[in-house]
């Protein structure tokens, strides 16, 4: 029998002594800034930063603590490093270009457009009572059989097989779609483990349960054979719902907030294992520095140079990628590829800030309304403030959400959507078979 749960927001911690920490943080590195060779410009925007950061651990903002986390690994800490081992991406150069006024203009735009977003009142609810329904055997066996079917259908190479040695050449969008959701869902079915396990499920079937789905996440999502930003983003998903089930927001937040230190070697490590676990060294992993994955901070102000994008309709050609090209053969291509050729870059596969994509179809303007979108869903959809219920549907796009947000500022936008997709799909999916059992457990 199905019972109902109030939906009431858990507390979230003050966190005053995180908050100390960032003061220190923010104080050395303005004291270290002359010697990081660096501008101005780039000065003021980690001061706006710096303020984004504290007021998000203050309210315990999510998606914004995560958002702001990113920006800090990507634009203030890479390009330090990169300029202290003079890293270049070019054919005809060897360095990280300045940040101009152009690029703090432009940073100034979107953290306002955040902000004014986060001034609308939060959208109220009308139904406070969440379902709780027993542990779904049938549901997770479902979902199970469905996963084994998206591999087949798509490949089993393409699935298990390490990425240097899955099959080249530029697949369909419909079949990237199919292939990120048999990607994505073992997380969503952990996720769904560590919500509903303890409802109705005995012991020992939570152990072979978990050590079955576990091991099934480990299996087809893992950075060998998946890219390091879909892997990443399951098991983020993993580690968000247990934490706020948990209760453990405090030790949440002070993960994230030394995430811009450990990243470095985390994504570096991630980025060599497409080659093999066998491959891994530090030097490989630190390699990375200088290569694509860490080309955000330079794609980024060299856009900005760019007289015009001639192509146009990047913004909405992107939100719906999936979208055949058949069906619309006006669809831009990749805005982070288009910058790339033109910039003189020794490769073209790197990803251009989301939000990009706004400022070259609409300008300023359009930044700050697709900006203000962003700060909205950061108000509504954060995780740490909603009942930790897998049928609770604001906590999970929260978390969704939450997890993509990475995705959405590293870019490009049309890989953030190809996978932001497939996950709506998968929680859906797993939500409504997860509905029916075939007899109630006892606990």
């Amino acid at each position: 029998m199905s019972r109902l749960r109030i939906d009431r927001s858990p507390s979230v911690p003050r966190l005053r002594l995180l908050r100390t920490y960032w003061i220190v943080v923010i104080l050395c590195i303005i004291g270290l800034w002359p010697f990081g060779g660096l501008t101005i410009s780039h000065l003021i925007f980690f001061g706006a930063l710096s303020m984004g950061l504290y007021a998000s651990y203050s309210r315990y903002i999510l998606p914004l603590i995560v958002y702001f986390s990113m920006i800090l690994l990507y634009w203030i800490v890479v390009p330090f490093l990169q300029d202290r081992i003079g890293v270049g991406y070019y054919t005809w150069r060897g360095d990280v270009p300045d940040f101009e006024p152009m690029a703090l203009l432009f940073v100034m735009t979107h953290f306002l457009g955040i902000l004014a977003g986060f001034q609308f009142k939060r959208i109220s609810l009308s139904h406070k009572e969440i379902p709780e329904l027993g542990f779904s055997f049938v549901g997770v066996a479902f979902i199970l059989a469905l996963l084994v079917a998206l591999m087949a259908f798509v490949g089993f190479d393409t699935i298990i097989l390490p990425r240097v040695e899955q099959e080249a050449g530029e697949a369909q969008n419909y079949v990237i779609l199919l292939r990120n959701i048999a990607k994505i869902l073992p997380a969503f079915l952990v996720a769904y483990f560590i919500l509903e396990a303890d409802n109705e499920l005995k012991k020992n079937a939570r152990f072979a349960i978990f050590i079955l789905l576990a091991s099934c996440l480990l299996i087809v999502s893992n950075p060998v054979n998946t890219s390091r930003f879909l892997s990443l983003f399951g098991l983020f998903v993993v580690i968000l719902t247990y934490s706020i089930k948990s209760s453990r927001l405090n030790v949440l937040a002070w993960l994230l907030a030394f995430a811009p230190a450990y990243a470095i070697s985390l994504l570096g490590i991630t980025s060599a294992m497409r080659s093999g676990i066998q491959k891994i060294d530090l030097t490989r992993a630190f390699q990375s520095l200088q290569s694509l994955e860490f080309s955000s901070y330079s794609i980024f102000l060299d856009a900005l140079k760019l007289d015009s994008f001639s192509q146009g309709n990047y913004l909405f050609s992107h939100l719906f990628i999936v979208v055949p090209r058949a069906i619309w053969p006006g669809k831009a291509e990749s805005i982070g590829i288009y910058t790339a050729e033109r910039s003189g870059y020794v490769y073209n596969n790197v990803g251009l800030n989301s939000f990009f994509n706004s400022y070259a179809d609409y300008g300023f303007f359009g930044l700050f309304l697709f900006s203000m979108l962003f700060g909205i869903l950061a108000k509504n959809l954060n995780p740490a403030s909603e009942l930790a219920s897998f049928r609770n549907r604001r906590f999970m796009y929260g978390v969704l959400f939450t997890g993509m947000t990475p995705m959405f500022f590293r870019g490009d936008l049309s890989t953030a959507m190809l996978a932001l997709y497939p996950a709506i799909l998968v929680y859906e999916a797993i939500r409504f078979s997860t509905r029916f059992r075939l007899m109630s457990g006892v606990r």
